[in-house]
């Protein structure tokens, strides 16, 4: 069961990282058994008032976005809802997700402001990560 679950993962996960929308590195090839995440921050909305400053703040921001996205894919996300009706009518819903787990022997494909949003690339090699899981 396990193995048919990583398969479904890998065939969903290889299928769309092959679309990048044009904000990924055309220079890196997706390459097989390897899961890509993308992770973003807009840069003028950081704290610091100097734009280095903002610039650092957004680069760590959107790597840390990426390992969310990443973590998303490896371990899943766990949604709640509820909703509340008046006379069968909806008169309020909520929705909240969230992904725990860890992540190890990602590494940064690409990292680059592209306008006023900073984005970074991960990649993480499967086979690598389930050795590094293993303790191997």
């Amino acid at each position: 069961m396990r193995s048919k679950l990583c398969a479904v993962l890998l065939l969903t996960l290889t299928a769309c990282s092959g679309s990048q929308g044009g904000h990924g590195n055309q220079d890196v090839p997706a390459r097989k058994n390897h899961v890509y995440a993308v992770g973003y921050a807009p840069i003028s909305l950081q704290q610091p008032a100097d734009y280095q400053q903002k610039l650092l703040y957004a680069m760590r921001a959107s790597k840390l976005d990426a390992y969310r996205e990443l973590t998303e894919q490896l371990s899943g996300v766990m949604t709640s809802s509820s909703s509340q009706l008046n006379g069968h009518v909806l008169q309020d819903g909520t929705v909240s997700s969230s992904s725990r787990g860890i992540v190890r022997g990602a590494r940064v494909v690409n990292s680059y402001p592209d306008g006023d949003v900073y984005v970074t690339e991960l990649e993480l090699d499967l086979a690598f990560y389930q050795r590094l899981r293993r303790g191997q």
